[in-house]
């Protein structure tokens, strides 16, 4: 009797660890079956980012193929989804790559060398002939991507109108312009609230959020912060989203601006209130590999010329990882105003701090280190708010 009890326990113990360890097992399961892939080998690969924010693509998984079938696998669970990943073999015969290309469901020419990889299994199905493209199934993310794509306010249109009336100095059509361009990012925010309710369990949905944070305040971020689950927010880059939503509370008008203690080329190091003009201080994020940040300095440079006397400062930090870079870009440019860096510490730090998610990107101070102009650059509003700036003093 003991026995036959102790058996079964035995069993049952084993029997859970093994569910469990099962249960525990989870990654990607890609299977494929594409006839005609001339190869015995595909390869998988994802798109990563140097320091320098430029990307490239390397391998990260391959499979053997056995007519026309293979199976890509990774038991260990992916941290996040990974953006814009892809498969591809050597053809045998030619030695080229070749790239599957998948069609897309919801368009009708719609056709894409990459999705998203993401944890789960899903189906890769169709012929390499075939010129609409491969199939790709079981993936919410996939078919999320397929449908809506990277949105975004359609303000392109609406740029081009501002930046003719601001050289044509009409204010009117400037106004018009601008109260376009409102209604177009309130409508985008509206379809992106409903989207984030719809799938709050959707990485590509929280992926688009966090793109496009900075149209949102911290009040509007924090509340389509919480339609997310927290299995997704405890992602990485569902941390970077909550870490984004707090930091930018601290940003806006009338907060603050964030203390720093960065160094000029001399390793000279300089606080805010060193730097800070009498009446007001532009603050300005920058790079020496960012073409438009290098491509506003002469217009900089007029503002400088024309607000020096004025009380206020400009002060530049640069946002580089190569300390060489930046003191040759420096001479290059020859701004004539302070310019920082924190190298060679991480520069991920002055990001995150500041909220950094593209640059250029500029800070007006008032005399006070409060902050009159949240994170802009066009060129008119800056004019616009030094000169009330000035006026207020």
């Amino acid at each position: 009797m003991k026995y036959t009890l102790c058996l079964c326990l035995f069993i049952f113990i084993y029997l859970s660890l093994v569910s469990c360890s099962q249960q525990s097992k989870s990654g990607y399961e890609i299977e494929i079956n594409v006839s005609n892939i001339n190869a015995n080998k595909v390869f998988l690969y994802t798109m990563k980012k140097t320091p320098l924010k430029e990307f490239y693509w390397p391998d990260i998984d391959s499979a053997t193929v056995i007519n026309g079938k293979a199976k890509l696998k990774r038991d260990t669970l992916l941290a996040d989804a990974s953006w814009a990943s892809g498969i591809y073999y050597i053809d045998s015969l030619t030695r080229k790559k070749e790239v599957f290309v998948f069609k897309n469901n919801f368009q009708s020419k719609g056709k894409s060398t990459s999705f998203i990889l993401e944890n789960g299994h899903m189906s890769i199905l169709g012929d390499m002939k075939d010129p609409s493209g491969l199939i790709i199934a079981g993936s919410m993310e996939n078919e999320l991507n397929m449908r809506y794509g990277l949105l975004g306010p359609n303000t392109s249109s609406v740029n081009k109108r501002i930046s003719d009336a601001e050289k044509l100095k009409d204010s009117r059509l400037l106004s018009a312009a601008l109260n376009a361009k409102k209604d177009s990012i309130q409508s985008f925010k509206i379809k992106l609230n409903k989207l984030t309710a719809q799938y709050p369990s959707s990485w590509f949905i929280l992926l688009n959020v966090f793109q496009s944070a900075n149209y949102f305040t911290p009040s509007e971020l924090e509340e389509i912060s919480k339609k997310f689950s927290d299995k997704l927010l405890a992602t990485p880059k569902g941390k970077s989203l909550t870490s984004f939503t707090i930091q930018s509370k601290k940003l806006v008008n009338g907060a603050e601006f964030p203390q720093f203690s960065y160094s000029d080329v001399t390793g000279k190091k300089w606080a805010l209130n060193d730097a800070k003009g009498k009446k007001g201080t532009l603050v300005i994020f920058w790079a020496s590999w960012c073409g438009p940040c290098r491509k506003e300095i002469p217009e900089l440079k007029k503002i400088h010329q024309l607000y020096k006397s004025k009380g206020i400062n400009l002060v530049s930090i640069s946002t580089d990882h190569d300390i060489a870079a930046w003191r040759l870009a420096m001479k290059q440019e020859a701004m004539p105003w302070l310019n920082l860096s924190n190298l060679p510490g991480d520069y991920k730090l002055i990001n995150s701090t500041y909220n950094l998610y593209a640059i250029p990107s500029v800070y007006l101070l008032d005399s006070e280190n409060k902050i009159v102009m949240p994170d802009e650059y066009q060129v008119f509003k800056i004019r616009e708010n030094l000169k009330k700036l000035i006026e207020k003093g």
